[in-house]
């Protein structure tokens, strides 16, 4: 099975490679658990390291909030867009109608339009990586279960067919599991514990099909230098 590694180092250790080509993972935890900046990292790491340009989907930040705040991570978005190698498609405020439609500040979109305006990106600049922040809001275009379910498995099945291996944050509570969650060929869990006065933050590898990857969860943090994922440490329960 082919792989793209993330070049976080941490990462693809805990990974047993890297995440199947072309899959879409779920990235899901905790609000302050590091899903943005694990994200952001993915797709700089590809770019400097493998020449892999990447598509940021946003309908949570706007485009100067997400390259203000991770500038201070050490991740130059601005930097990676100029040379050609990011594209931002930027979906922020949006609002979902049901129905399958989304309200943007200018245009509507249902999902099939929704993939257009990806693919399209994606052939601008030849992306191989994606992320999706939140993916969440999909689920909020459809009022039936039955619905999500199978616009959540469409929509896995048409990025997959464009190559872009992606990462699909999911903000929600830790005592179980959603219904992207299930579908997702697989999850990858951050934590934001509270241990006495202090957080620690922590990785976990829920699945990912057809992968021995390493059980439990390690040590995770965020620098001026970006994420930093400790491989050979196992926290205590």
């Amino acid at each position: 099975m082919e792989l793209t590694r993330t070049g976080l180092p941490g990462l693809d250790k805990i990974l047993g490679g890297g995440i199947p080509i072309g899959w879409t993972s779920i990235l899901s935890g905790s609000p302050g658990a590091g899903k943005t900046c694990l994200s952001v990292g993915f797709i700089v790491e590809g770019i400097k390291q493998f020449d892999e340009p990447g598509i940021f989907c946003s309908f949570n930040e706007s485009k100067k909030e997400l390259y203000l705040t991770q500038k201070g991570f050490g991740y130059d978005l601005e930097k990676y867009e100029t040379e050609g190698k990011l594209k931002f498609l930027d979906l922020s405020y949006g609002r979902a109608l049901g129905q399958g439609e989304l309200a943007l500040p200018q245009i509507k979109l249902d999902l099939p339009g929704l993939t257009k305006k990806i693919k399209e990106s994606i052939d601008a600049i030849g992306a191989r990586r994606m992320v999706i922040d939140p993916l969440t809001i999909i689920s909020l275009l459809f009022d039936d279960v039955r619905e999500v379910r199978y616009n959540f498995l469409r929509f896995f099945d048409v990025i997959r067919r464009f190559g872009v291996t992606s990462l699909a944050l999911a903000e929600k509570g830790l005592e179980s599991f959603s219904v992207e969650e299930f579908l997702a060929a697989g999850i990858i869990r951050l934590y934001n514990e509270r241990l006495g006065a202090k957080r620690q933050r922590g990785i976990e590898i829920v699945k990912m099909r057809g992968i021995n990857h390493k059980r439990g969860i390690f040590p995770f943090s965020i620098t001026d230098s970006g994420v930093v994922i400790s491989p050979d440490v196992i926290m205590p329960s």
